[in-house]
């Protein structure tokens, strides 16, 4: 039968060597979608092998495989889009500025009188203006209203003026534990970023950068640059990432980032245009970033290429197709909520059913005027989570560095990105929408959200430890004088651990039998460490392995979270511990589908004991079949698959209660869904 691909529009970008020239008026930009990809050989590069070969990093590919099965890690919209389509276009004199896999399409620059040529042509599906964003610009202010000073210190850590943004969400209670974002990378979009040489950034690691703008790696003011062009990015990673003490310290001051420059700056504002947004959100999932944090604040479109308030489903607006397809993949998508300045509701992509909206507040946790609020048009809750966006502490990017108090919900967002990638330090294992159930389930009013508050402030010392004890900072020691190895690491847990509960369970890839050691407390000033004495003959060579611990009310815990399905990996060649899929569930499982209502995508997922013969169908009220999803013989493992609300002709199923149905061996397991259009 013909095989339904549901899971995967995510793949990496092409750069082009830009510059492009600014298009003053905007009036020729426009989306030319195709209808394929020009080739009849889909299956080839669908494996984990030909990602490398697509541009993906071996780090992309482990964060995909914490959403996805291996086998459907790469689809056919990893594939590039089809050069003799973009050849033709050119050949009829189409300036071609942006492609995207994920939407297989390219923006290009067009006369008016062209259009309905292109439109002919038999491999053009459509043809979509690209929307521009106009926006304001940061409000600077002295001293944030009913703002009171506050002690600076937490720990060994002196935040300054910083310190009331973080300690509004709890976040030096986490830095004090020892987390900071360390083995997370985190994207930026935004205006540009000037780092190099500044102190408050002397210690940051940006693995790459990229200024889509002019199509170079330079993300700082260049040549034709407005004076202030890289002033918005360089104060939104100075609030996530930045470490000065006495002056300011992000949430994740020891993550990773990759930085991409998207926006354009007049003089007299500031306007983006979303195919560089969407051309810069796929190269950073190719990268293999586990968050990307927007904070371009959108408000109202200018010129003719404008979106309506309608279009505020999260199925509509490109930019927000892309972000779902993104979190698809395994990527955590933040973005401003928006500022009231010119557009009266939440801005795009920040509408996305997957994407964590981020509105503003006051020191005293008031909401702040300017913050968007929802709800979407087709009636959910936004935003989703709030923090500190009136008077927030960022560095001015001066010649000689200096510091202000600024507002707007692009600097909540970055605040809240932090905490992600604290939630994602504790816990490498969880995939985005666990992480937004960490970050809307423990915020200060999960029990009565609304839409000028979505799910409240976020609490990220409860977010941390919402899906269990915290198990982290793993080292792996070679002791040369007995030739044995030690493991250590940090344990958290809020109501402390039971003695003599703590132990490694590992096994190498070649055998499959776990070993089960105990772990004690390490002698030291550090409460939290643990130390693992490895018997003598254990090699570290692809070592995996879970931790397991009782806590003092006698709740034992697993880690990682969902162990020993998923199982903590480490290879001699890599000082990186990661998460990996281990396929040895207890027997057959079907889980309640998540997002539950949803709009426009719900992940469906089983465990599989013994190899068998699949078949998984949605089907109405009525008992009729809407569509197949599986229907052929799988591997024992955790499975998972995505429903996008297509029915078995591709057409959109309606609002309304549908059952997900597994027969496997004789028996038939049935759950739930709810499709809210």
């Amino acid at each position: 039968m013909k095989r339904i691909w549901i899971i995967g529009l995510l793949t990496s970008v092409g750069l082009f060597g830009r510059p492009v020239q600014p298009d003053s008026d905007n009036g020729g930009r426009l989306w030319i979608l195709f209808r394929d990809k020009g080739q009849t050989g889909l299956d080839k590069a669908m494996s984990l092998e030909s990602g490398l070969e697509l541009g993906l990093t071996p780090k992309a590919l482990q964060r995909r495989n914490k959403v996805l099965p291996r086998s459907q890690a790469i689809d056919a919209t990893d594939l590039p889009v089809h050069d003799p389509y973009i050849d033709r276009l050119e050949s009829l004199g189409v300036e071609v500025l942006c492609r995207s896999r994920w939407l297989n399409a390219v923006s290009v620059n067009i006369h008016e009188t062209d259009i309905q040529d292109i439109k002919k042509l038999p491999f053009v599906k459509q043809i979509k203006p690209v929307a521009v964003y106009e926006r304001s610009p940061p409000r600077i202010i002295e001293k944030p209203p009913s703002f009171t000073d506050s002690p600076s210190a937490s720990g060994s850590l002196d935040y300054g003026a910083s310190y009331a943004q973080n300690s509004l969400m709890r976040i030096p209670e986490i830095h004090d534990m020892g987390l900071n974002g360390n083995g997370v990378l985190i994207g930026l979009i935004d205006t540009g970023f000037d780092y190099k040489d500044r102190p408050v950034f002397s210690h940051i690691a940006v693995v790459d950068e990229y200024d889509f703008y002019w199509g170079d790696r330079v993300t700082s003011n260049e040549d034709g640059d407005s004076p202030s062009q890289d002033d918005h990015g360089t104060k939104v990673l100075s609030v996530i990432g930045g470490c000065r003490e006495g002056e300011l310290i992000g949430p994740a001051y020891k993550a990773s980032y990759a930085l991409a420059k998207t926006d354009w700056i007049p003089v007299s504002d500031y306007a983006i245009e979303e195919d560089y947004w969407i051309e810069a959100l796929e190269w950073l999932e190719a990268l293999g970033v586990d968050i990307v944090s927007s904070s371009l604040g959108y408000g109202s479109f200018v010129d003719k290429a404008s979106y309506t308030l309608e279009d505020l489903d999260g199925n509509t607006a490109l930019c927000t197709i892309a972000a779902d397809i993104a979190v698809g993949k395994g990527v955590c998508v933040l973005n401003s909520a928006g500022n009231k300045d010119f557009w009266p509701k939440i801005n795009f992509p920040a509408d996305g059913d997957s994407v964590i909206a981020v509105g503003a507040l006051s020191v005293n946790g008031v909401v702040a005027a300017f913050s968007s609020e929802g709800p979407t048009s087709d009636g959910r809750i936004k935003p989703d989570v709030m923090a500190m966006g009136l008077g927030v502490y960022a560095v001015q990017p001066t010649l000689e560095e200096s510091y202000k108090y600024v507002s707007g919900t692009s600097f909540a967002c970055p605040l809240v990105a932090g905490v992600s990638a604290l939630i994602l330090q504790a816990h490498p294992e969880l995939n985005p929408l666990e992480v937004r159930e960490a970050l809307v389930n423990t915020a200060s009013r999960a029990g009565d959200p609304d839409n000028r508050y979505g799910w409240g402030l976020v609490d990220a010392y409860e977010a941390v430890f919402y899906h269990g004890m915290i198990f982290t900072n793993f080292e792996w020691i070679h002791l040369l004088e007995s030739n044995r190895f030690r493991m250590d690491m940090d344990l958290l847990n809020k109501e402390g651990v039971a003695e003599n509960s703590v132990y490694l369970n590992f096994h190498h890839t070649d055998d499959g039998v776990f070993r089960r050691v105990q772990s004690w407390p390490s002698e030291g000033k550090n409460a939290h460490r643990y130390s693992t004495l490895l018997p003598p003959d254990f090699s570290v060579v692809e070592l995996q392995f879970f931790i397991e611990a009782s806590d003092t009310l006698g709740i034992t815990h697993l880690a990682p979270r969902g162990a020993p399905d998923f199982l903590y990996g480490f290879h001699e060649d890599s000082p990186t511990v990661f998460s990996v899929v281990q396929r040895v569930p207890q027997g057959f499982i079907l889980y309640q589908n998540y997002p539950n209502p949803f709009n426009l995508r719900t992940t469906l997922s089983f465990d599989v004991l013994q190899p068998g013969r699949i078949t998984l169908r949605i089907i109405d009220v009525l008992g009729r079949e809407v569509v197949i999803l599986v229907d052929e013989v799988l591997e024992t493992g955790h499975k998972r698959f995505v429903w996008t609300g297509i029915d078995s002709r591709n057409n959109p199923v309606p609002s309304g209660l549908y059952f997900c149905l597994i027969e496997y061996k004789g028996q038939t397991w049935v759950k739930k869904m709810i499709v809210s259009r």
